[in-house]
């Protein structure tokens, strides 16, 4: 994970996208709900981020949990459960975000609407940001 954050953490360096406009797109705006095209990608990103593999794997990380067989272990184990759940759930919020925030102030600002495939991205990401690495940085924080 370490990987993946300092790779978009220094592609979004390179882009410098206003912060205040990145803060503001935490804040659910009223266009969520009254376009359809909007609520289509909120739906995509709570849908990227509460993945299902992710949800099995930790389900998984938590029946290999030694716990004593008890109340007091069994609420234990659950709060551990529920520890461990969001915690990853929140990593890969953070990872998607950086990957939104990388897009949208690379392609969008740069007016590449039109980049729909990852070779795209791959291909226009150094020319775009000036930099010859960064293209290099995307597909290590891919792979990683």
């Amino acid at each position: 994970l370490t990987i993946i954050f300092v790779c978009f953490g220094l592609q979004i360096a390179m882009a410098a996208p206003p912060i205040q406009a990145v803060l503001g797109g935490f804040v659910p705006s009223r266009e969520i709900v009254t376009n359809p095209a909007a609520l289509y990608i909120a739906i995509g990103i709570i849908g990227a981020t509460v993945m299902p593999h992710n949800l099995y794997l930790h389900s998984s990380i938590v029946q290999t949990r030694a716990y004593p067989r008890t109340d007091q272990g069994r609420r234990e184990a659950l709060r551990f459960a529920v520890t461990d759940s969001t915690v990853a759930l929140m990593l890969a919020l953070f990872v998607n975000a950086a990957i939104l925030i990388m897009a949208a102030s690379v392609f969008h600002a740069g007016g590449r609407t039109d980049v729909e495939e990852i070779e795209q991205a791959y291909e226009l990401l150094s020319p775009l940001l000036g930099v010859g690495i960064a293209s290099t940085l995307f597909a290590v924080a891919l792979l990683a």
